[in-house]
């Protein structure tokens, strides 16, 4: 059995255009044992921050200004990426890499609580296999 934490990937393609994609991060090792975890590769970040998206509040198309993991604690934020909605909640995690090109949008009738881990390097980079 190999172990996986699924992830959707938020990326500018090759024409600046935001993108999702669908990957898995693997955990070793597949099947521990009652008294050990699996863990994935390390990932390096600079800090982690916990925000807060009131009811009501949204935001225009943009590039993100950093690389990183945003963890879903509680509500719901819809993210639009060239054309393509996807709603995120407590427990997904979205790694945002569309710092450059035209970027995506975000809104949240509800509100949401999300944690943000800054990834380093800050520029764009294929996660760890």
């Amino acid at each position: 059995m190999v172990a996986m934490v699924a992830v959707t990937r938020l990326f500018a393609d090759q024409q600046g255009h935001a993108r999702f994609e669908d990957i898995e991060i693997p955990l070793a090792p597949g099947d521990p044992p009652p008294d050990a975890m699996s863990v994935s590769q390390p990932w390096q970040a600079s800090a982690v921050l916990f925000g807060h998206g009131p009811a009501g509040g949204s935001h225009g198309e943009q590039p993100e200004h950093r690389r990183q993991l945003v963890v879903g604690i509680s509500g719901r934020v819809e993210v639009t990426a060239t054309g393509e909605t996807r709603t995120f909640g407590p427990g997904d995690v979205l790694l945002v890499e569309d710092t450059e090109g035209f970027g995506h949008s975000s809104r949240s009738p509800e509100g949401f609580v999300a944690a943000f881990v800054l990834l380093e390097p800050p520029a764009l980079l294929e996660p760890p296999a």
